[in-house]
Parts: C-alpha cells; sequence; structure tokens
C-alpha cells in the first residue's frame, strides 16, 4: 500500500538515522508536546511518529497504551510526509485510501487524522506530530496554527539533539585524537569517560577511572584547591589550573597544565577537561639549564686554562735554566782537584727533583692545553680528523677517574684513513662513551676491571669500539638507551641526555651508534664513521 512520490526516499532515511533517535526511551519533554497537542486539538490520541522504513515509531504516545510502532505500509503518516503542510482526514471511512485500513476498520478505528510534517535542518521529512479521533470531525485553522507551532518545537528538540550528539562526537574525536589527557565529568565531577593519554599518564586502567570522583584523584593536599576550581568552572564556564597535580597508580605526582570548559548539551551539563602534562615541559627546562650549566663550565674552563697558561711557561722556563745552570755547576766541580763526595750525592739529587719538577709541569701544561681545546667554541666545520689522536686526548682526560678505576687496553688500527667530522662535537661522543664506561665499573679496584678502546677499518668506516666489563645493561633497558632523558643513574647523577646527543652527533655526521651488552660481563658501544669527506648539506646539518 506505499504510496507512490516519495522522492529521495534514501537521503530521507539517512537523515533520520542522523539523529540516533529511533528506539531510544521516552523523554518528558516529547511526551509534554502530545499531551498539549491532544488537548488544544480536542482529540484523544497524539504521536511523534518517525517514518523508518518499514515501520513508524511513537517517540511520544498519548491515548494508544502499550503501542511503540506499526507497519508503515497502513501508516497515515506515510502519506502525510509527502506533503508540505497540514495534512487532514476528517472522516477516514469515507476516504477511497483509507476506508480499507486496518487501522480504520480495527482497533483504534481511525476516523479523523491530522499530521504536520517534521522536517530536518537540510529539508527532509522524517515523520509527524499527528493528533487522532476515533469521530470524525472538522479540523480548524486555529487547531492548524497550534499544530504547526508544537511540531516546530518537535523539530526544535530534534535539532538540539543533533547538536548534542555532534558535539559528544567531536568531544570523542578529541579524547582519541588529542595528545593531552582528556576526562569528560559529569556536573557533579565524576568521571564518564577518560583518553588513552589520562589512562597512561596515570597509569590505571580505564574501568578504574570511571564513575571515580575527579577530585581524589589529586593528591590530598591539593583537593581543596581542585574543588574550588569545578565550583568555579559550574558558575563561570571556564577555569584554568596551571600546575595541577594528579596522583598515579603508583603515587607519583603527575603535573598537568588544566583547561577546563563547561559543555550544556541539552538539559544536561558536563565539564570537559583537558590536562597538558608538564612533565616534558620541566625536562626541556631541565636540558636549558644544564645546557646554560655546561656552556658556563665551558667558558670558566677555558679562563682558567688562559690564566695557568702564562705561570706555567714562567716556572718552565725557569726549570729549565735551574737545570742548566745545576749541569753547569756540576761540570764545573767535577774538575776540582778536592771535590767532596757528597756533594756529588746532593748535586744527583738536585737532577732527579728538576726533572720530576719539569715532568709535572708538562704535565700541567699539556692539561691547560686540552681543557683549552675542549672548551673552545667550535663552528662545526667538517674537517679530516686523526682517530688515534682524538681518542688519545680524550683519555688524557679522562685518566684521573680511569686510574682509579679500571686498567686501559688499547688496540689501535695503525694507519687509520682519517675522518671528516667536527673534532669537538668527536671528542664530545668519545668523552661520553668513555666515562659512561667507566661509570659504569666498580671504582677502587683497577686490577680487577678493564676498559678496552679499539679502533679499525671495516668497510668503508672506521670502527671505535669502547668496551667494559662493568654491570651490563638489562635487556629491558637496551632498547631505550638512546632516548632523551633515560637514565639508569640515580637522581642528581644524571640528565640522561648524554647518550641521546651522542647518537644524534654521530647520524649528523653519517655515522651510526651501536651497543650490546650482556649483564654481568660488560657493554661494548661500537662507533662507525664513514671514510671521506662528507657532502655540504651534512655540514650545515651539523651546524644546525
Amino acid at each position: 500500500m506505499l504510496p507512490p512520490g516519495l522522492q529521495y526516499e534514501e537521503k530521507r532515511l539517512q537523515a533520520l538515522l542522523r539523529y540516533g533517535i529511533l528506539d531510544t526511551p521516552p523523554e518528558s519533554e516529547y511526551d509534554d508536546i502530545v499531551q498539549l497537542a491532544a488537548r488544544m486539538c480536542g482529540v484523544p490520541i497524539a504521536l511523534v511518529s518517525l517514518i523508518d522504513k518499514d515501520r513508524q515509531w511513537f517517540k511520544a504516545n498519548v491515548g494508544l497504551p502499550g503501542v511503540t510502532e506499526t507497519e508503515r505500509c497502513i501508516s497515515f503518516c506515510t502519506f502525510a510526509i509527502e506533503q508540505e503542510h497540514v495534512f487532514v482526514v476528517e472522516d477516514a471511512s469515507k476516504d477511497s485510501r483509507f476506508c480499507n485500513n486496518p487501522l480504520v476498520s480495527e482497533a483504534p478505528f481511525i476516523r479523523f487524522y491530522a499530521g504536520a510534517p517534521i522536517q530536518s535542518e537540510d529539508g527532509y521529512n522524517l515523520g509527524t506530530l499527528c493528533v487522532i479521533d476515533r469521530e470524525p470531525h472538522a479540523f480548524g485553522e486555529e487547531q492548524r496554527r497550534n499544530l504547526l507551532a508544537l511540531k516546530r518545537q518537535v523539530e526544535l528538540l530534534l535539532r538540539l539533539r543533533l547538536q548534542v550528539k555532534q558535539t559528544q562526537e567531536r568531544n570523542r574525536q578529541l579524547m582519541e585524537s588529542s595528545g593531552d589527557a582528556v576526562f569528560l565529568l559529569d556536573e557533579a565531577g565524576r568521571v564518564l569517560e577518560a583518553n588513552p593519554v589520562a589512562v597512561r599518564l596515570l597509569g590505571r586502567s580505564a574501568a578504574e577511572l570511571l564513575g571515580s570522583c575527579f577530585e581524589t584523584l589529586a593528591p590530598e593536599n591539593e583537593r581543596d584547591s581542585l574543588r574550588l576550581a569545578l565550583r568555579t568552572l559550574r558558575s563561570r564556564g571556564t577555569v584554568r589550573l596551571p600546575d595541577q597535580g594528579l596522583t598515579s597508580a603508583r603515587g607519583e605526582r603527575v603535573a598537568l597544565d588544566i583547561a577546563a570548559s563547561l559543555q550544556e548539551m541539552g538539559s544536561s551539563r558536563n565539564l570537559l577537561v583537558v590536562g597538558h602534562d608538564l612533565t616534558e615541559k620541566r625536562r626541556l627546562e631541565q636540558q636549558s639549564i644544564q645546557n646554560d650549566r655546561l656552556a658556563s663550565v665551558g667558558a670558566l674552563a677555558a679562563g682558567i686554562a688562559h690564566e695557568i697558561n702564562n705561570p706555567i711557561a714562567y716556572v718552565l722556563s725557569n726549570l729549565s735554566y735551574l737545570q742548566g745552570w745545576r749541569d753547569d755547576l756540576e761540570r764545573q766541580l767535577a774538575a776540582l782537584p778536592s771535590f767532596p763526595g757528597h756533594m756529588t750525592d746532593m748535586l744527583v739529587e738536585a737532577r732527579e727533583v728538576i726533572s720530576e719538577s719539569l715532568d709535572g709541569c708538562q704535565r700541567i701544561r699539556d692539561i691547560v692545553r686540552d681543557m683549552r681545546s675542549f672548551s673552545h667554541v667550535s663552528d662545526e666545520v667538517l674537517a679530516p680528523v686523526d682517530i688515534n689522536a682524538s681518542l688519545d686526548f680524550v683519555l688524557r682526560m679522562a685518566q684521573s677517574e680511569l686510574k682509579r678505576t679500571a686498567t686501559l687496553e688499547k688496540e689501535y688500527a695503525q694507519e687509520l684513513p682519517v675522518v671528516f667530522a667536527s673534532e669537538s662535537r668527536l671528542s664530545q661522543v668519545f668523552l661520553n662513551l668513555i666515562i659512561n664506561a667507566i661509570q659504569a665499573m666498580q671504582p677502587g679496584s683497577p686490577q680487577r676491571h678493564t676498559l678496552r678502546v679499539r679502533t679499525k677499518r671495516e668497510g668503508e668506516y672506521i670502527r671505535i669500539d669502547v668496551s667494559d666489563s662493568g654491570h651490563g645493561i638489562a635487556p629491558e633497558v637496551l632498547p631505550r638507551i638512546f632516548d632523551p632523558f633515560f637514565t639508569t643513574k640515580p637522581v642528581g647523577s644524571g640528565t640522561g641526555l648524554g647518550l641521546s646527543i651522542s647518537h644524534s652527533l654521530v647520524q649528523k655526521m653519517g655515522g651510526e651508534l651501536r651497543v650490546r651488552s650482556e649483564q654481568g660481563l660488560g657493554t661494548t658501544f661500537s662507533l662507525l664513521l664513514p671514510m671521506g669527506e662528507r657532502p655540504t648539506e651534512s655540514r650545515a646539518v651539523l651546524a644546525s
């Protein structure tokens, strides 16, 4: 019995489904409208009827208790949604279209029907607000205007429903895709939803978070301020908490920069809380402080080296003069006929003292030269670097740490080709690897531990191995060893940046940094650097 003429049926059904209203529980707002429609039109039955593919479903119903839907093929509303205005049947028993309809010949024995089409925001007729009587009668103009006014209220409710649905969908997408922690709370402050970032940061499952009171997630000494902020949010609509702590499952404080807003969706009010994790910001601040400190130390080392260099030059010059004077004195005294024997012993002892002093001063001069070289701000120009000489330079700098921890074994390949690199940056990498290796071994027993440094040619690369006989690295830790800020050292013993920076520098020089380790036996870091001059763009990348 479906009448012809329904156009764009597929799009109309899509529009209806967009609201997500079919088969939802009764809502008082719709019930109020049908009761008012029945009273104003003086009829016993009024419906909010939505036309699905094969049925008409009643969102609101007065006068037909227990009836939720009927077949579409016998519905009056199917005819009504073809109309632009109110569709009226004053006596169905005398209307050829409906006189044999089971809804007319059987219960509820429809005689009078008036239906106002309910339109979607894009113009599709979704169903009707209809009034029905078991007695035939006319439909006056005032009743028509009242029915149209009430159906517009139904359309408004549908638009609000769609807006709420779209807002919820946007919130859900925000929660799923956001890099921040997102919580959706009900008006009382209980968690309705939490996105994966929130679950990860707090180390709690979604099931643990759902239904919990949001303020109880904060440390006890911060709950009062959070409770006050939520109260402000409900009254003002927005609130900002620049450093709000939440407690993780392990009892740690997670610092968040929170921005929250009130989400009014129809009659419900939810609280959307977005928290930006401050951990990374704090780490970057610490990195900046550490970099500034290193720069200051470098400048201080350069200044000290300069100040020491001049007096050391005087001392070396005077000691050399004193040594020559002693040698002349020894020759002159030896020519005397009665040269006392004890004077010979004194001159020999003086020669040893002066020689030891000269050696000590020359060591100080070498250390000062190395400090000046290491603290010099490089222009990052790639130049030929002698790998063996660069390693020796770094090993001299680490000598004080090394001599009380391990025995040094060097296995240098002779006549290695040079590599094109930034010598200061490469020294920085070598020093970091060697210091890490020393710190992996127990100090105080150098006879038990060995630091082995090897160089060799491997294909088109120069390979440098730095091996220790320390405690090794756990297998679960090894994949993260080059991550920024990752460290297994105690708090205050390192920033976790050394290996990350070294890895980055080596990559920018066209090389590769590898690691292999066995717990209890030690660790080897292998650095591979390409031979030959690198392209111009590599220099620019390194300088950046």
